[in-house]
């Protein structure tokens, strides 16, 4: 890998199927159109440039990567069992425990008791017993939005289906989104958690001040405006910056601004 001018175009290359594909992106220093941004180096992380090659080698590889369910029930599940507080790996053992309990007849969801006992017992997560946190928390939620999900028309257009979903108990515009997103595979939503808004406020996307709890709406058409601006699709723009970002925070506190991209968990991108 060598470093390219400024001033000249930024070409990235992807192998797929025994070929060479490429990315043209615009020079590291020309402006991206929002606020005083620029492109910058696409081999950077967190920087424009870098999200759009991460999205497009993405898009080209595992385009729908982030689906976990064959439902938008399926969808319910892992979101709500997801999020803040919650590993990422322990959401999924829970969320798999109870599909297979289920095995896609969702009724006995209604049962708060049912959830209950499903979310209360040991999870195996790499080897060793883990217990689901806010295990009586969820189950409310849960049997909750399984009581009331039979009034919601599942064929509502994506941004009106996030509304009615926001309706359930415990459901707030990020679950909501992510819900959506990943049945509908829909650009319409943002799925906006910690690690998005860190990824977006390094890059000055969103106005001082701004918070989740109260711009969400303001701060989900900046994230999709920058997304078009990019050329990247929103759904596959956020999976990418999650897992960039939810990686980098693992990493110790160095200066990696001129280290390769290598030992993240992405598809290496060649000038």
């Amino acid at each position: 890998m060598h470093s390219l001018s400024l001033s000249t175009d930024q070409i990235v290359y992807a192998l797929k199927e025994e070929a060479f594909l490429e990315l043209r992106l615009p020079p590291a220093s020309t402006g991206v159109g929002i606020s005083d941004l620029r492109w910058g180096m696409h081999d950077h992380p967190k920087t424009p440039a870098y999200w759009a090659a991460q999205s497009w080698m993405w898009g080209l590889e595992a385009p729908r990567h982030y689906k976990l369910g064959k439902s938008l029930e399926d969808e319910l599940v892992a979101c709500l069992l997801g999020g803040y507080g919650i590993p990422a790996e322990v959401g999924i053992a829970a969320y798999e425990r109870i599909r297979s309990e289920c095995d896609g007849r969702y009724e006995a969801m209604a049962d708060e008791g049912f959830v209950l006992d499903l979310l209360s017992r040991p999870l195996e997560v790499r080897g060793r017993k883990v217990r689901y946190r806010f295990a009586r928390q969820k189950a409310h939620f849960l049997a909750s939005s399984f009581q009331a999900l039979p009034e919601i028309d599942q064929g509502l257009p994506d941004r009106a289906l996030r509304d009615g979903i926001m309706t359930l108990k415990g459901i707030g515009p990020k679950t909501a989104s992510w819900v959506v997103r990943n049945w509908r595979d829909s650009d319409l939503v943002a799925i906006l958690d910690i690690h998005i808004v860190r990824a977006c406020e390094h890059m000055g996307l969103f106005e001082p001040g701004w918070r989740v709890e109260r711009h969400y709406l303001a701060m989900e058409e900046a994230f999709l405006a920058f997304a078009e601006v990019i050329g990247a699709r929103p759904s596959l723009l956020d999976s990418v910056m999650w897992n960039v970002m939810r990686e980098l925070a693992r990493q110790p506190v160095i200066d990696r601004r001129l280290e390769p991209t290598a030992d993240l968990p992405l598809f290496a991108s060649v000038n």
